[in-house]
Formats: structure tokens, sequence, C-alpha cells
């Protein structure tokens, strides 16, 4: 079991170097192979969590929900449902990531927040988001769940790995079938799963990525000679 030179926590209790943010992205790797002798504490997890749920989402409408999976009957379940990825069953844990769909009914949550805290002197602007931007588009509201929801679980590997614990996202699983056994409501949408563990084996080198003049152009679209 590999540990990373500057995971916060050490072993022994003693704080060492914090990680910056570049760290964490350069580092951070989608890993496939975890020690399954280690468990994750539910305070760790849910401070992770939490950490995560910081992140911006479309008029803070929190679109995300998490179902936190980590007995061996219940990631053998997911394994069965994902087919059969071996780091499933040996991940800490396994998050169940959802987007709800309908997220913008509930704004009446936080427009008291928004309003006492300066951002709009009343509910109307918000009233006509919830009730027309989303609420007369069926697809926005789906493509918002999925959307606000990634942007979380990008955040949250990138937590994860500051805090000494591997990640990996994964869209390989049969989604119907996970809905009907967990009794998951068809007005939230599962996005991704995510295993959470310590690292075992190293992956390869990382896939080289597209280099930055094939993926990025100025003020309007234009097709590069390597796209």
């Amino acid at each position: 079991m590999l540990d990373y030179p500057y995971n916060p926590t050490s072993f022994n209790g003693e704080p060492e170097k914090a990680m910056t943010v570049q760290e964490a992205i350069e580092r951070r790797r989608s890993v496939h192979s975890y020690d399954p002798s280690v468990t994750i504490q539910d305070n760790e997890l849910r401070d992770l969590l939490q950490l995560a749920t910081l992140a911006p989402s479309s008029f803070n409408l929190n679109h995300w929900r998490f179902i936190s999976v980590t007995s061996r009957e219940g990631k053998q379940k997911l394994f069965d449902l994902s087919l059969n990825q071996h780091h499933i069953r040996d991940a800490s844990a396994v998050l169940i990531i959802l987007g709800k769909i309908n997220a913008h009914e509930d704004v009446g949550l936080f427009i008291e927040d928004w309003i006492e805290k300066g951002y709009y002197p009343d509910d109307s602007h918000l009233r006509r988001v919830s009730e027309g931007f989303y609420g007369t588009r069926p697809e926005m509201q789906r493509d918002e769940a999925i959307r606000s929801t990634s942007i979380m679980a990008g955040m949250l590997m990138l937590a994860a790995f500051e805090r000494g614990w591997s990640t990996a996202p994964i869209i390989g699983f049969n989604g119907k079938r996970l809905m009907e056994e967990l009794a998951i409501p068809d007005n939230y949408l599962p996005v991704m799963l995510m295993t959470i563990g310590k690292e075992l084996v190293p992956p390869p080198p990382r896939v080289k990525r597209l280099g930055l003049d094939s993926v990025m152009m100025q003020e309007r679209f234009r097709l590069s000679d390597t796209l």
C-alpha cells in the first residue's frame, strides 16, 4: 500500500506538508487496485463529502446526493451491476453519486439565505429561474443534474487525494437495475459511481493528453490539424 508524501496526516499522527491544488491535480490518478484490508471511518468519509459539497452548482441548488456503500454485501451487489470491475469490491467505499433532476423545485430552501446575504433584493428572480428557466425545460433539468454533480465529483476526487485516498469514477454500470434494486426514485439520475480506497498497485504512466493547441481556440471555433 502506498502512502502519499503530501498526506496532511501521517500514520504517526504528525502533520505533514500540505498539498497544493496543483500537486493534487498533477498527481491524482484513477486507481483500479485497492488494498481490501483498509476501511474508511464514517466520520472521515462524511468530512470528505462535506468538503466536496462546497462545489458550485447552478443557483446553489445542490443537485448532488450520495449513497455510501461500505459493506461487503453492498459492494458485491455493485460489482454484479458494474461489469464485474474488481476494484469495486476491493475499495474501502463506493459512492453512488446521484443528480436530482428536479432540484429547481428546492429553490425555496435557499431563497431566505440568498436575500439575507445580499445576493438578491427579493425572490422574484429566483422564482423566475425555478419556474421558467428550469421548470419548463426538462432537458435543462437533466443536463444540470449531470453538470453540477460532475463539477462536485471532480472536486471530491481532488479532496480525497489531498487526504491520502485514491479514487476512480465509474460509468460502466447498469443504471436501470441499480435504480430498481436500491429503490432510487425516478427524479434522481445515477451520474456515476466512485470508488475510494488506498492504492495497492500503482497504475501505469498516465496516458497522454491532447496538447493545448489541439483543444484551445481563440474567439471562435476552429478545427486544428490535430483534432
